[in-house]
């Protein structure tokens, strides 16, 4: 039997993910096209197969111009057709645009985007344009450079939906996914407000679900867990939580999904009526996660 080392496909630059969980999984690079530390992370922009263009961020995978739709159509729309009528969203984190180019697309937003390293803004918007799709340049959004967290926290009552797009909780990021965190979130939104966040894979980081679910309980009255596929992330099975006051994302009538996805002239690559619906019925072994 050949081993890894010896096998011929194997041969050139690789870029290897090792996620804690202990699973690998890699892409064959064509290209490298930046790499920077910054005095939050160490930034990287590589061209793979099968991926295009891709964003590394510690080592870790976050987003692809071949599967960026997959995450962030899923990340957003639930939550923005979800509430009635989204105004002012706030965005933590989502440096690469992708989060916030979903989010104009519901054309009654205002967003407001706050991500703590602008190396991952440049190189995204140098580097991988085709995420954000101009999303910078639209008169709607004011993109502020700085500590999300903190800056919710200084604007009570003031959002109607919150999105969380950040890394997996390790390191900075874990602040994100614990209950004070979340009851900062809860008074940060309106009175009938909603948050959502990836709750990252449900097969490899189970325990890491359950905490971050158990935590959006003591903060908000409905919470709900829905799943996705990236095809980039470890396991590729993803999970995103919704945290609401007052709109349960279970409840809503695919035929206003409908109407709002035509009235907005929005053109979606993974997300449907249907897939909303079908993406809140989990299999039992995430049921008994999230239970």
């Amino acid at each position: 039997m050949t081993s890894l080392a010896e096998n011929p496909r194997l041969t050139g630059d690789w870029f290897f993910e090792l996620d804690q969980s202990g699973f690998l999984q890699g892409a064959r690079v064509t290209r490298r096209l930046a790499s920077e530390k910054s005095p939050f992370q160490e930034m990287e922009v590589i061209e793979c197969d099968p991926f295009g263009r891709a964003l590394i961020l510690d080592g870790a995978f976050q987003t692809s111009e071949v599967d960026e739709f997959m995450y962030h159509e899923m990340l957003v729309h639930p939550a923005l057709m979800t509430h009635p009528n989204p105004g002012r969203v706030l965005i933590i984190g989502g440096g690469d645009g992708g989060t916030l180019r979903r989010v104009l697309q519901h054309r009654q937003t205002r967003p407001t985007q706050v991500e703590i390293d602008s190396v991952v803004v440049e190189a995204s918007r140098e580097h991988l344009p085709a995420v954000s799709a101009g999303a910078y340049d639209d008169p709607r959004t004011e993109l502020i450079i700085g500590d999300g967290v903190q800056y919710m926290r200084d604007n009570p009552g003031q959002f109607d939906v919150i999105i969380v797009d950040s890394t997996d909780p390790i390191g900075p990021a874990v602040e994100l996914f614990r209950a004070p965190f979340y009851r900062d979130v809860a008074q940060s939104l309106s009175d009938d407000g909603l948050l959502v966040a990836q709750s990252n894979s449900p097969l490899l980081m189970q325990d890491e679900l359950r905490s971050q679910v158990a935590n959006l309980r003591e903060a908000f009255p409905i919470v709900r867990t829905y799943l996705g596929v990236v095809t980039g992330y470890p396991g590729s099975l993803w999970s995103y939580s919704i945290g609401s006051k007052r709109y349960d994302p279970v409840d809503v009538d695919p035929s206003q999904i409908s109407q709002r996805l035509a009235a907005s002239g929005m053109q979606t690559r993974y997300y449907t009526p249907a897939v909303h619906q079908a993406a809140f019925v989990l299999p039992p072994f995430v049921a008994e996660i999230v239970a």
